[in-house]
């Protein structure tokens, strides 16, 4: 009769759902997919089940040459489970960058775990092996994707700000920005410079329409220019200078408040909000803003 650990496929299927759960997260993270947190440790519960019954199945030898479809297919599984596929072309580009994350993933941790070097094997404890392997996925992301520098710049420079405008709200973040040291000519007030598409509900299709052709380097008409009094009030032109431009406009205004989102909600200094209309201030959609470090200097 041959013993068998039933301790060691638990201990297995627990690795196998941490790495299933790092691997199906930094997949939607890279691809920048939406991710319920409950989907993708259900897809990653899964993928242990699937561990324990293996390792039962090989115990008892009941695996057969067939087994590599189980395994394709409950990998198949959990990706859809885990994350949304809007079309083939989405599927197959997730399952590739899975896929890849994977053999990547699993290749430095072996490296890592049997070194070509070493005269003898290394008995590592299941701790250990934990730490590799999530060792190992940090440096094929971050490599590959930059994502732990993401991170790490997401926990240190990106702040989630609420704007308020006559009883509407806003929600967006922002990047902390030590180069942005534009104000309002006129108050002196810091200037936070935003994607003008954000405020689409927030603002008139006027103050729009004049923040784009100031962005042009256009000059606006009187026409452009009568605008209802209570936003005549609130509207500020910012000259500025930036690479590739000696000077140009942006057309601002005043917001009743803009609060820090914590814990607890932190109202920031008065504030001009600088409106950007040509680009997305980020590539990768991280944030929508530039907050002058000024700012923050009144809040902590």
């Amino acid at each position: 009769m041959r013993e068998v650990y039933i301790d060691d496929w638990l201990f297995g299927s627990l690795i196998s759902l941490l790495m299933n759960y790092l691997l199906l997260w930094a997949t939607g993270r890279i691809l920048k997919k939406k991710q319920a947190r409950w989907r993708l440790f259900l897809a990653a519960f899964l993928g242990g089940v699937y561990y324990f019954f293996l390792c039962y199945r090989l115990a008892i030898g009941l695996v057969s040459k067939m087994e590599v479809l189980a395994f394709i297919g409950t990998g198949l599984l959990m990706i859809g489970l885990a994350l949304p596929l809007r079309s083939i072309h989405d599927f197959l580009r997730t399952v590739g960058l899975f896929v890849l994350l994977l053999v990547l993933t699993s290749g430095i941790t072996y490296f890592l775990l049997y070194p070509p070097f070493f005269a003898r094997p290394v008995a590592y404890s299941p701790w250990q092996v934990v730490f590799i392997n999530v060792l190992s996925l940090l440096i094929v992301t971050e490599a590959g994707w930059g994502l732990v520098h993401q991170l790490l710049m997401e926990k240190e420079c990106l702040f989630s700000l609420r704007l308020s405008v006559n009883g509407v709200t806003k929600e967006f973040s922002a990047l902390l920005d030590t180069g942005n040291t534009l104000v309002d000519p006129l108050t002196k007030e810091p200037v936070l410079v935003a994607e003008a598409d954000l405020f689409r509900e927030v603002l008139p299709r006027e103050i729009l329409t004049l923040s784009q052709l100031l962005a042009q380097g256009g000059f606006p008409d009187n026409k452009a220019l009568d605008l209802n009094p209570e936003w005549a009030a609130r509207i500020r032109f910012i000259s500025y200078t930036s690479v590739g431009k000696k000077r140009g406009f942006l057309l601002g205004f005043r917001p009743d408040e803009v609060c820090l989102m914590q814990k607890e909600p932190k109202r920031l200094p008065p504030v001009v909000i600088g409106l950007y209309p040509l680009t997305a201030l980020s590539r990768a959609g991280n944030y929508q803003a530039l907050l002058p470090a000024s700012i923050l200097n009144g809040v902590y």
